[in-house]
């Protein structure tokens, strides 16, 4: 089964279109000329020469108007080039016919001469119109292309900003941490310090990843709750589950660290002795569920309060990732406060 393709070259198109309307522009020609008596050597060289000068209007015309977009009041300026293109034609197929044949042998060819016009110039207006919606269709995709080049730099750019104001707020809570410990436990300090340097040397490694495996996603959460949990002491306790099969999902990176920074902050807000926070993996209709549950008490309108900044960066970054607003859901149940992050799989 034979399938025909659309030429995807312009100049491809411009060849095929100007030869095959010589070899047609010949054929009727030629034809038409036999009809109304015309001897038929004359006939063979009228159509012969004037399909060649036709396809040679055809190739300058299209070279005229190569790169030509319509705009208001420019139509009129096209149709004049289109017949002082076609008077151009016809006066060469005029002259190279008398170098043949006589003006007597000529006189058909004078009285057929508002006929050529017509037909010429129909014949070149359908080039021009295949060209120019082609050239519309070129600016068009161009265009496109430019759009989406720039909605991505500025997602980018966007993604890149937030990421960089999650940064100081928890850089400048372990300097103050690694600060109160220098007096009291210089080898705590010394140790979160060094914790604190392998965190930030995997960020930086990490700027330019988009998605990355939740394996190496857990392993750098790590480092932040080791670092964490210097700071808290004892008071701190997480859970990490997951299925070892989830290890190659993927997820945009350090997406989970905003959530568990709140859950950390806020649960342990106002809550005296140890806290629990987990963190649970599953795999739900090509969705990766990551729970996120920090106790908090009912009672303490302040132990919400403040969260907005971390859910609402990672709500942003799910949307100009995925373009979803559905991935980031929270809800209270009992004295817990659950944060569930829905990253989709394609794979």
């Amino acid at each position: 089964m034979l399938i025909f393709k659309l030429p995807t070259n312009k100049n491809y198109l411009i060849h095929l279109s100007a030869w095959t309307i010589c070899v047609l522009y010949f054929c009727v020609i030629f034809g038409l000329l036999l009809w109304t008596g015309v001897s038929k050597d004359v006939a063979l060289y009228d159509a012969g020469i004037s399909a060649l000068s036709i396809t040679l209007c055809c190739y300058i015309l299209s070279s005229t108007i190569n790169f030509f977009l319509p705009k208001r009041g420019q139509m009129l300026r096209l149709s004049i080039t289109g017949l002082v293109v076609v008077a151009l034609g016809i006066t060469i197929s005029r002259f190279s016919m008398l170098q043949i044949f006589t003006d007597q042998e000529l006189l058909y060819f004078d009285f057929s001469i508002p006929y050529r016009i017509l037909i010429n110039f129909l014949v070149l207006f359908s080039i021009a119109i295949l060209q120019i919606v082609w050239n519309i269709q070129e600016e068009y995709e161009e265009n496109k292309k430019r759009k989406e080049e720039s909605e991505k730099m500025v997602r980018e750019a966007e993604l890149y900003n937030l990421r960089q104001q999650l940064q100081p707020h928890f850089l400048f809570n372990s300097l103050n941490s690694i600060i109160a410990l220098i007096g009291s436990k210089p080898d705590q300090a010394r140790e979160m310090t060094f914790q604190l340097s392998d965190f930030l040397r995997g960020t930086l490694r990490k700027d330019n990843l988009s998605l990355i495996s939740l394996k190496d996603e857990l392993s750098h959460l790590q480092l932040y709750l080791d670092i964490e949990k210097v700071r808290f002491g004892h008071r701190l306790n997480t859970e990490v589950t997951f299925p070892e099969e989830l290890s190659d999902k993927k997820l945009p990176t350090m997406i989970i660290q905003p959530l568990l920074e709140n859950a950390i902050k806020f649960g342990l807000y106002n809550i005296t002795g140890e806290v629990l926070i987990k963190v649970e993996v599953s795999f739900v209709d090509h969705l990766l569920w990551i729970r996120i549950t920090n106790p908090i008490e009912n009672d303490q309108f302040e132990n919400t309060k403040g969260t907005g900044f971390g859910l609402s960066s990672v709500q942003r970054r799910l949307f100009l990732i995925f373009g979803r607003t559905d991935l980031l859901t929270t809800e209270t149940i009992a004295k817990s406060f659950i944060s569930t992050l829905k990253i989709p799989q394609y794979d």
